[in-house]
């Protein structure tokens, strides 16, 4: 019976458990678009700078950012606490760049 329940156990360690998935670009988008108060996000462009982030943008930095966009939560103090927090303000430089470039965002 030990046995059985080892495996058990690794074999949910090894698995993806759904409830733990995280969120697609499309739920992403959805949510913003439902909460955006403006009106001014479409799906189209929000994939897009989904995208253009997913790209431009390292792990650590990413992770905060699709979290704050899907939760509403302001990472802002946890971003500033990764290491080398230059490159924050680089990457989203560049991420701006790309985003005028690749996916005609005029605002």
């Amino acid at each position: 019976m030990n046995i059985v329940k080892r495996a058990a156990s690794i074999v949910a360690l090894l698995v993806p458990s759904v409830a733990f998935a995280e969120p697609t670009p499309q739920e992403v988008c959805q949510k913003m678009i439902e909460e955006d108060r403006s009106g001014d996000i479409v799906m189209e462009e929000c994939l897009c700078t989904y995208q253009v982030a997913d790209t431009v943008l390292d792990d650590d930095i990413k992770a905060l950012l699709f979290d704050a966009w899907y939760t509403g939560n302001n990472n802002t103090e946890k971003m500033k606490a990764l290491p080398n927090p230059k490159r924050i303000n680089k990457q989203f430089k560049t991420m701006e760049r790309t985003m005028r470039k690749n996916c005609n965002i005029t605002r």
